[in-house]
């Protein structure tokens, strides 16, 4: 970890789920009185088919019946939840368990009027996907149950709250984080030494599965796709599966992969070079590789707390397209949590496939990505750094690639 906090591997290391949601609960209370609202209600079910993004903020099981969980401004934290999934809830000991059978309407409605809120944040958005987990049918059903009461006016989209709680991270999701960006970096560095000539891009993905496997380690994304691995110029950079293409000397392998630990992801990019007959890599690629990394810095340079999303993503788009390169057609940087993109603030362009993730502020506390890439007759020279964002500014998580790695065979 290049000059990351030295306390981060280990400060909350080997802190349990009970002490990991306790954790968010106190910063959503925190959260809710900055915000002047008075409870987050978190409405769901059968969420083993139908997964709601912020419940493993608040439990550490999936639920069947219809289940809310209640946090208020001042620390109270309860749920309502069916019978049979009580017993996990009691275990895990966080919440007052309120169970039911027959209807969460009365329970429910007997919570709310002891709390008596008048802004309930509840979990939709229109943005940020880690903010919008309740599907339409259950809302309808929720305004149903608050139907001749004065709560059903009173609710309000929980994206603002979810993007504090979320994406300020605790001690021990950095520990998790750390340790997750750590075995990514491990596995990318392994590949120099691992790869053969005749490898294709299915070999390389099979090769780091069959590492995360022995660990017991899930990708960060899809599987089919994480790592996405790229030879040569003739690679779809993107969202792809890995095919049959060979790294033919003179090209670029290009890999973007990422490791789950304990619930945490990361995300990172790493390119290789096969040279012919030993030589380096041409002063060419050196030069496309070095614009990507002095990309990177002008948006890690800019990257602080109440810094605005798209005036990261400027500083590294016109530091590339000023070294006479194509600008690059996605976001600089995602947050990364328990997911790889974890939603909230974006270090994107304004655009409208984006809503207004790039406009939100930067926060301390927060994980991002700094990612780019510029297409060559080699290969795609893509980076991807990790970083946290401290109070005067942003540290990496990862160590950066200062130099094209050369594959060993």
């Amino acid at each position: 970890m290049a000059d990351a906090d030295p306390d981060i591997p280990d400060a909350g290391a080997d802190a349990d789920e009970a002490t990991l949601i306790a954790q968010k609960v106190d910063q959503a209370a925190d959260a809710l009185a900055r915000l002047d609202i008075d409870c987050w209600l978190t409405y769901c079910r059968e969420t083993a088919a139908t997964p709601d993004p912020s419940l493993p903020l608040l439990l550490d099981f999936d639920v069947v019946w219809p289940t809310a969980v209640l946090v208020t401004r001042e620390g109270r934290s309860a749920v309502v939840l069916g019978r049979h999934d009580a017993p996990n809830a009691r275990e895990l000991g966080v919440h007052e368990v309120v169970p039911y059978d027959e209807s969460i309407r009365p329970p429910l409605l007997e919570l709310l009027e002891e709390t008596d809120p008048d802004r309930i944040a509840l979990n939709y958005d229109e943005d940020d996907p880690m903010a919008d987990g309740l599907s339409h049918g259950l809302y309808l059903r929720l305004r149903e149950t608050l139907a001749d009461t004065p709560y059903a006016d009173a609710l309000v989209g929980g994206g603002d709250l979810v993007a504090e709680v979320r994406g300020r991270k605790s001690e021990a999701e950095l520990a998790r984080i750390a340790a997750a960006v750590e075995t990514t970096e491990e596995y990318l560095r392994g590949v120099r030494e691992a790869y053969r000539p005749d490898w294709t891009e299915r070999d390389v993905s099979s090769h780091l599965h069959a590492r995360m496997d022995d660990a017991g380690f899930d990708p960060s994304w899809s599987r089919a796709y994480c790592p996405a691995v790229h030879a040569g110029g003739d690679a779809e950079v993107g969202h792809t599966k890995p095919g049959d293409r060979t790294v033919r000397p003179g090209e670029l392998l290009h890999v973007d992969f990422g490791v789950t630990v304990r619930g945490y992801a990361a995300d990172i990019q790493r390119v290789y070079y096969r040279p012919r007959d030993g030589e380096a890599p041409p002063k060419d690629l050196r030069a496309a590789f070095e614009d990507v990394r002095a990309a990177i810095r002008a948006g890690f340079e800019v990257l602080e707390p109440g810094a605005v999303g798209h005036e990261v993503d400027d500083a590294a788009r016109t530091a590339i397209t000023d070294r006479g390169r194509e600008e690059y057609p996605h976001a600089l940087g995602h947050q990364v949590g328990r997911e790889a993109h974890d939603g909230a603030t974006l270090l994107g362009p304004e655009w409208d496939r984006y809503g207004d993730a790039p406009r939100r502020e930067v926060r301390a506390g927060e994980v991002y990505t700094l990612e780019l890439g510029v297409e060559t007759d080699y290969g795609y020279v893509g980076g991807e750094e990790m970083v946290l964002v401290g109070d005067e500014g942003a540290r990496y998580l990862s160590d950066p690639q200062e130099e094209i790695w050369t594959l060993s065979a």
